[in-house]
């Protein structure tokens, strides 16, 4: 076989070949929300919405004792890929004990502090932090009542592990 079709066919099988997809919340690269700071995976949200009429709401408290972290949440769509927000821009310095909601819209009855600003109606996010220091729960909830007329919790998970209850 001459060399240069051999080539060919090399470079033709790499294209071809499976390659490494990002799969949003399990693989794609953590951004660094602090520069020169690491940042940490902390949790996982299944079941984010973003309609007309319902929100998806992070809120997030800060357990340092003394030091601030920045705290940031990434959306991903129903199909995974690439972050559909910039969690750096969105991010928040948060101090100790300090409290801070993130929202996927702006709601009547909710004072949300960074609007994530997710464009599709389901999917999923993942909270990250300069910390490891941090509680935060997640929940749906109307956005056009205040108060809001419905709400639900979102079961969080830490990183990529869930555990039964049972």
């Amino acid at each position: 076989m001459d060399s240069p079709r051999f080539v060919r066919m090399l470079a033709l099988a790499a294209l071809l070949a499976p390659g490494r997809l990002v799969a949003g919340v399990a693989d794609t690269p953590l951004p660094e929300l602090l520069t020169g700071a690491t940042t940490f995976h902390l949790y996982s949200v299944p079941g984010v919405i973003a309609s007309s009429g319902i929100g998806t709401y992070f809120s997030c408290t800060s357990l340092e004792e003394v030091a601030t972290i920045q705290v940031g949440v990434e959306l991903f769509f129903a199909g995974g890929g690439a972050p559909s927000n910039d969690a750096v821009a969105t991010s928040l310095s948060l101090g100790p004990g300090a409290t801070r909601i993130f929202g996927t819209s702006a709601a009547a009855g909710i004072s949300i502090d960074s609007s994530l600003g997710f464009l599709s109606s389901k999917g999923s996010a993942r909270i990250l932090a300069t910390s490891k220091r941090l509680a935060c729960t997640a929940f749906l909830a109307d956005n056009g009542n205040a108060p809001p007329t419905s709400m639900t919790y979102l079961t969080i998970i830490s990183k990529l592990k869930q555990k039964a209850f049972n």
